[in-house]
C-alpha cells in the first residue's frame, strides 16, 4: 500500500504528463550569486632547534581565502535578456518570475491569485493543455499588451465556471492591481507541486515595472530562466555551456561584487534541490538525494523482508511434526520446500491484493479531501504489476530460508523434537 502511494506521488510529480512532456530536455537556473572572495595574509613559522636553542622563522607566507560578500537570488531581467540567449544546443529559453500574489476582493469574498510574469517562448517549453483560448505571442509580449492566461481553477473563482463553457470567458477583463487584463486561454488544472505551474494567471513580463525590467545596476533581481536542450543527451552540453557563461560576463558593479556564479540543474536535480535544500549545487543535492532515498528504499524493503522471514521460522516450527509425517510417507525434500515457499507466494500475493486496495481507497480519500492542494493522484496499473512482482519477490525470499532448513530436517527429529 505504501509503496504504491509513493509511486503514484512520483508519478504525478516527476512524469512526462503535460505541460512537462519536455522535462528531460530541461535546465533551470533558480538563483545566481554575486560575490567577491577575500583573501588573508598567514605568515608560516617554521621552527628549528640550533645549539640546543629554538630558532623561528616567520620569512613565509600563504594566501587564504578569508570569506566573502555576496548577493545571492533571481536574476535582473537584463541579465538574463543580454546574456543568456542563444546559448549552444539549446532550442529556446524562457525567463519569468514567480512569487507575485494578488489579493481580490470579489462580491465580499477573497480570492489569492498566484502570478507569473512571463515570456511567449515560456509555452513552446511547457505544453499546457488550454481549455479554451490561447497563449500570448511575441508580438503582445513586446507591445505590452494587458493580456492573461488564467487557470480553470482561477476562472471558476472569478467568474464562477469553473466546469462550463470556458470559451465565454474569452474577451472578459480581470482587474488586477487597478489593470484590466483581457482574458485570452484558460488552461487545465495541473498535477504536480511546481509553483511555477501551479500559479492561477499568467503575464506578459513586459507588464512588470519599467525600472525594474531596464534596471542595469545589478544582476541580481527577479527573475529566473529556463532552457529547452536540442536532445536530451544535450543536457550536460547546456549545463557545460551556461557555467562557461559565467566566466565572461562583465560584472556592473566589480568594486563591490567582482564574480558570478551559478548552478544549473536538469528537472530532477532542481526537484530534488528544491526539495530537500541541502546544498546551493542541484547536481550534488541529486547524488546525496539520491543515496539518501535509495538507503531507505532497501531499508523499506529489507525490515518487511526480514519480519517475514522471523513469522514463517515460527510457522514452519509448528508444523514440523507434519513435516516428519509427509517424509515418513515419502515426500523428499524437494517436495516440502515447493509447499512452503508455494504457501508463501500465495500469502504475500493476497497481501498485495489488500494493499492494492487500500491504496486505491486511500488515493481517493487523498483527491476528494484536495489534501495536495489540487494535485490529484492517478493510479498506474503498471505499478501494479510491479509491486505484485515485488510480493512474489518477498514470497520467494522469506519463504526459502526457513523452508529450506526444514526440508533438511531429520524425520526422527521432526517428529520427537519438534524443532529445526
Amino acid at each position: 500500500m505504501i509503496l504504491m502511494l509513493m509511486t503514484a506521488f512520483f508519478e504525478t510529480e516527476l512524469g512526462g504528463a503535460a505541460p512537462l512532456t519536455k522535462k528531460d530536455q530541461l535546465v533551470f537556473i533558480d538563483y545566481i550569486e554575486s560575490f567577491r572572495q577575500y583573501q588573508d595574509t598567514i605568515p608560516e613559522v617554521d621552527s628549528i632547534m640550533m645549539d640546543g636553542t629554538m630558532s623561528y622563522d616567520t620569512t613565509g607566507y600563504r594566501y587564504e581565502d578569508s570569506g566573502r560578500s555576496m548577493s545571492r537570488g533571481p536574476g535582473a531581467y537584463f541579465f538574463w535578456d543580454t546574456y543568456m540567449r542563444d546559448i549552444p544546443f539549446t532550442q529556446t529559453q524562457s525567463f519569468y518570475s514567480i512569487g507575485k500574489v494578488f489579493d481580490i476582493f470579489l462580491n465580499s469574498n477573497k480570492l489569492t491569485f498566484p502570478t507569473v510574469y512571463t515570456d511567449a517562448e515560456f509555452w513552446k517549453i511547457f505544453d499546457f493543455k488550454f481549455l479554451a483560448g490561447t497563449s500570448f505571442k511575441t508580438q503582445q509580449v513586446q507591445n505590452q499588451e494587458q493580456v492573461i492566461v488564467i487557470s480553470r481553477k482561477a476562472c471558476g473563482e472569478y467568474f464562477g465556471n469553473e466546469d462550463s463553457d470556458f470559451e465565454s470567458v474569452i474577451g472578459k477583463e480581470i482587474i488586477l492591481d487597478r489593470k484590466h487584463f483581457k482574458v485570452i486561454g484558460v488552461i487545465d488544472l495541473v498535477n504536480n507541486s511546481m509553483s511555477l505551474l501551479k500559479a492561477s494567471a499568467y503575464i506578459p513580463l513586459t507588464n512588470m515595472d519599467s525600472k525594474m525590467l531596464a534596471n542595469k545596476e545589478r544582476l541580481n533581481g527577479q527573475f529566473k530562466g529556463v532552457f529547452l536542450a536540442e536532445h536530451p543527451s544535450k543536457v550536460d552540453n547546456v549545463k557545460e555551456e551556461l557555467v562557461k557563461k559565467s566566466e565572461v560576463i562583465p560584472m556592473p558593479n566589480p568594486d563591490q561584487f567582482n564574480q558570478l556564479e551559478y548552478f544549473p540543474g536538469s528537472f530532477l536535480e532542481m526537484y530534488v534541490s528544491n526539495t530537500t535544500r541541502m546544498f546551493n549545487d542541484p547536481e550534488k543535492s541529486y547524488r546525496y538525494g539520491i543515496g539518501i532515498f535509495t538507503f531507505l528504499l532497501i531499508l523499506f524493503f529489507m525490515l518487511p523482508t526480514l519480519n517475514l522471514i522471523n513469522l514463517n521460522v515460527s510457522r514452519i516450527l509448528e508444523r514440523s511434526s507434519e513435516i516428519g509425517v509427509r517424509k515418513a510417507f515419502g515426500a523428499n525434500s524437494g517436495n516440502i520446500l515447493f509447499q512452503f515457499v508455494f504457501e508463501n507466494i500465495v500469502l504475500t500475493l493476497i497481501g498485495g491484493i489488500i494493499g492494492f486496495v487500500l491504496a486505491l481507497l486511500l488515493i481517493n480519500v487523498i483527491n476528494g479531501s484536495d489534501f495536495l492542494n489540487g494535485t490529484i493522484l492517478s493510479f498506474n496499473y503498471k505499478v501494479f504489476i510491479y509491486s505484485l512482482l515485488i510480493c512474489l519477490f518477498f514470497g520467494i525470499l522469506s519463504g526459502f530460508i526457513p523452508a529450506y532448513r526444514m526440508s533438511r530436517i531429520h524425520i526422527i527429529n521432526a517428529l520427537k523434537n519438534n524443532q529445526l
